[in-house]
Formats: structure tokens, C-alpha cells, sequence
């Protein structure tokens, strides 16, 4: 089956609303580049899918990640009536016959959210590895009992930055990138997307009204931080964010995630918001002081050759 077609059936799914999340749409996959997908088919029906980018470093065949894309769900078609042990055979079947549908590769590294499938066991089987990762996630409450459930020293310092900063919903592409680099550079890291594909992939989340860039500015009109909030149906996504050199003193980057939340249940009406991470110490300190709570994603990955997957620990 040629790379068209197997879209086309993926396409396919997603039009009848069989595979959810923002992250797996075709359209926000079209904008973060070349991708692919892995498709298991049984009695002529697909079954499962997977969808990834494929790629190439050091002139070596990779299966990952597509760019700015925090996660990925592996889709698989479920029987409602069927019993837990049939339904552990038909996930490995399943799973096997993803992997088989993938190219020839030297090096597999995929981000799935648990919450899609919680038994790894099939990739264990099949010689691959698995390393638990965290995001931080909020359920939906209402204003007061998401007040209620902040840190008493976070809402004092959010308080004192809002008396001297303003926000603003609407942020230049270029300024909002421009600050996102800066925050790299500080951190003497290479910033891991161009302007080219940020620009292609906020044109497609604006134009289809599932997500804003939202901006902090001093009392001299100056923007000293930024964030990106994204939205499907369930869930927001904090999926960007950066500040000026001298944002972080004014406390702009907390008040973006308040105002963040305060979007995400108040007016988008959304189940759960999605801090998009981290396993940073100092920024899991700060999500746990909104009161959110770690969610276990799944890293699963391969190498063909031991030097390749010492190579790609020392770089990533």
C-alpha cells in the first residue's frame, strides 16, 4: 500500500471521529511536516493506527516525532462486548502488525499518551525499550475551586503581577518566535523548530479556532513573555512558552498560565488542561503549585545498533 493510500484510510477514520486528539488530526500533522502512518489491517479493515514522522540523521532512516507535537495515541479498534483476555491477544496482534507496517529504520523513538493504551508488553516482545515520562495535568473546576486549589504563596505572587502587567490575546508570529529563541539561546540550547514551520502551524491552529498566543506587557506597553494555548474538544494544551531577560522577576510567565487556565475552563469549556510537561524539576515545582497532578506518557524506542542509541542519548 502506497504512503497516500495508508493516509487516506487515516483520513478516513478521523472524518468518521474514530481517532480523537488534536495531535493525531491529519491537518495538524499536514502542518508539521512529512508524516506517515502505520496501519493494521485485518479481514480487509483497518484496525489500528499510528501515525510518525520519518526522518533521516546521520544519514540513518529514524521513526519519530513530528515537530511541536508533544504526543502522539496509538488508535486501535476495540470491540465494546469483548472480554479483558481476548482483548490482551487482539492488542498484541494489533501492535505487531504496526510495527510491521513501519519502513526499514536504525533508529524508533515515539512519545504516546497512556491514557491510548497502558500495555507496552507487545514493543517489550518485539526488542523495544520503554522510558516513563510526565506531563502535569488539571481537571476542569470553576474559578473559585481552581483559586482554592493554588498555592497560597503562588496566588499572592500572581496578585502582585497583575497590578503591573496587562495581557494581551493576540501576538505577532514573529515576536512571539522571536522570544521563544531567546529563551533557548539563554539556556545555550538550540532553539528545535524554525519560524517556517511555527508560522504554518499558528496559521492552521488560528484558522480553525483552536488556539490563541497569548502576551504579558509591563506598564510600558513592553511584551516580557509569551505562551501558546492550544485546544481540542477534551483537552488545552500548554504547548509554548518564553520570556524577555527580565520577564521572570515580574512574575509574567505564572500569570500566563492562570490566564491559560482561566481560558481553558471558563471559556473553552474543556475537560482537562495539559501543562505539556515537565520533567524539569524547578517546572514540575512550579505545576504542582497550580495544583496539578503528573500523567505517566510512554517513550518507546529502538535502536538497530547499541552506538546508534549511545549517540542519541548524548544528543537529544
Amino acid at each position: 500500500m502506497s504512503r497516500e493510500e495508508r493516509k487516506q484510510h487515516y483520513i478516513s477514520l478521523c472524518e468518521k471521529g474514530k481517532i480523537l486528539g488534536l495531535f493525531m488530526q491529519p491537518w495538524w500533522l499536514d502542518t508539521t511536516g512529512d508524516w506517515d502512518v502505520a496501519l493494521a489491517i485485518r479481514n480487509d479493515q483497518v484496525v489500528g493506527a499510528m501515525p510518525y514522522a520519518p526522518g533521516k540523521r546521520w544519514g540513518i532512516r529514524t521513526v519519530g516525532m513530528p515537530a511541536l507535537t508533544h504526543h502522539l495515541r496509538i488508535w486501535m479498534d476495540k470491540p465494546p462486548d469483548i472480554s479483558d483476555h481476548k482483548w490482551l491477544t487482539r492488542e498484541k496482534q494489533i501492535i505487531w502488525l504496526l510495527i510491521d507496517d513501519l519502513p526499514a529504520y536504525g533508529y524508533f523513538s515515539m512519545v504516546f499518551e497512556e491514557r491510548s493504551f497502558n500495555n507496552w508488553l507487545p514493543f517489550h516482545w518485539k526488542g523495544f525499550r520503554q522510558e516513563m515520562r510526565y506531563t502535569f495535568v488539571i481537571d476542569r473546576m470553576e474559578e473559585e475551586a481552581l483559586d482554592q486549589h493554588i498555592n497560597r504563596n503562588l496566588k499572592r505572587n500572581i496578585k502582585e503581577a497583575s497590578a503591573g502587567l496587562t495581557i494581551q490575546r493576540q501576538v505577532d508570529a514573529k515576536t512571539f518566535y522571536e522570544m521563544c529563541s531567546n529563551t533557548y539561546k539563554r539556556q545555550k540550547m538550540d532553539m528545535p523548530y524554525s519560524f517556517t514551520l511555527f508560522s504554518n502551524v499558528d496559521a492552521a491552529v488560528l484558522s480553525r479556532g483552536n488556539g490563541i498566543k497569548l502576551g504579558a506587557c509591563d506598564l510600558r506597553g513592553k511584551l516580557v513573555a509569551v505562551a501558546f494555548l492550544l485546544w481540542d474538544n477534551d483537552r488545552a494544551y500548554y504547548l509554548l512558552a518564553g520570556d524577555d531577560v527580565g520577564g521572570r522577576d515580574t512574575g509574567a510567565s505564572i500569570l500566563l498560565c492562570r490566564e491559560a487556565l482561566r481560558i481553558a475552563f471558563e471559556e473553552k469549556k474543556v475537560n482537562t488542561f495539559d501543562f505539556c510537561g515537565s520533567m524539569l524539576e524547578s517546572i514540575s515545582d512550579i505545576r504542582r503549585q497550580f495544583g496539578a497532578r503528573p500523567e505517566p506518557l510512554m517513550k518507546i524506542f529502538k535502536a538497530r545498533y547499541k552506538w546508534l542509541e549511545v549517540l542519541y542519548s548524548l544528543t537529544r
